[in-house]
């Protein structure tokens, strides 16, 4: 059977981000009520006070309650226009808004302020990577180390443009570099057991484990362990790490997909591959690699016609999914 590509992993990844370790556990709700509480009470004592205000925007910002976080930074900046801290804040709710131009412009406006602070120019060669304008992203981060060798931000960020440039070398040392200055730095740590893993290099399961061990909540790096698992044929202890991912996120139509894919590929249970396949298009009809792998357990089963009905809705979706038209071919050399 021809092996089916993982090329959604990228997406997967968006997907658990939010999920991941490398973000504070939420407050309880009174926590939260007493922190803007407490800040109100200071900005009220202290009306003037303009890194009070930022503090509170950022809260704000926080809470995805962007006019009050807007509300707060044009205060500040008419009473001090030359505070870097409140571009960079004000950069951060512009890119919150999709407002790319104006978190550039903001980003460039605290470089202006503070040409010996390094943070506006990681600032700056993250938002130029998002952009994929890779070579001023580089020049950024070159600027931003130049300033400050210890900047692990920086080395992350150049990590992930040298990836994009498909140098995995050089990714991996500037990643590793990341994670030598700031110790349990989730994102490079992510990245490295990626990188290794797609390399199957034993030491991915190294760094995973221990993501997972550092942050229990992460679901991005247990997602990671259990394809480097099902790639390299240990296809139990990869179960093990889904059936844990969908514990936590039940309705994960990627995960519900790899279960049926290992059932149908390594164990060939093709009966409960289907149960899996069924219960991802019930989260996405639409999902087309769901469909296409049902078609195929289908056909495995000898039930042709069915298995041909699935292939062509496959391409009535994606008239170039190679993979259904292989399928149809063979069903066809079967007459």
């Amino acid at each position: 059977m021809k092996r089916f590509s993982f090329y959604f992993v990228l997406t997967i990844l968006l997907f658990f981000t939010a999920c991941s370790g490398s973000k504070k556990p939420e407050a309880s709700l009174i926590d939260q009520t007493d922190a803007l509480t407490q800040l109100n009470q200071r900005i009220q004592a202290d009306s003037t006070n303009v890194l009070l205000l930022n503090e509170r925007a950022l809260y704000y910002l926080e809470k995805q309650q962007i006019d009050k976080a807007l509300f707060d930074l044009n205060r500040a900046l008419d009473l001090d226009s030359r505070n870097a801290e409140i571009f960079l804040t004000l950069a951060e709710v512009y890119f919150a808004m999709g407002r790319l131009d104006n978190c550039n412009a903001a980003l460039l406006k605290a470089a202006e302020i503070e040409p010996n602070n390094p943070k506006p120019f990681v600032k700056l060669a993250e938002l130029n990577l998002m952009m994929d304008n890779l070579n001023v992203a580089l020049a950024y981060t070159d600027k931003s180390l130049a300033l400050s060798n210890y900047n692990p931000d920086a080395f992350y960020v150049r990590g992930m443009i040298f990836l994009n440039r498909n140098d995995t070398i050089s990714a991996l040392k500037n990643l590793m570099l990341a994670l030598d200055q700031k110790e349990n730095f989730y994102e490079p740590m992510m990245q490295i057991g990626i990188i290794l893993s797609n390399q199957r290099n034993e030491l991915a399961e190294q760094y995973l484990q221990k993501l997972i061990l550092t942050f229990p909540e992460t679901m991005q790096a247990r997602y990671q362990l259990a394809l480097y698992l099902q790639d390299n044929n240990r296809v139990e202890d990869a179960l093990l790490h889904y059936d844990t991912l969908l514990q936590k996120a039940p309705s994960n139509k990627f995960v519900l997909f790899n279960i049926g894919y290992v059932y149908l590929v390594y164990l060939e249970n093709y009966t409960k591959s289907i149960e899996y396949f069924d219960e991802a298009l019930v989260k996405d009809p639409d999902y087309i690699d769901a469909l296409y792998n049902k078609g195929r357990a289908l056909e495995e089963l000898g039930k042709y016609v069915t298995a041909r009905d699935l292939y062509e809705q496959v391409l009535q979706r994606s008239t170039n999914y190679q993979l259904a038209i292989e399928g149809l071919n063979r069903l066809d050399r079967r007459k």
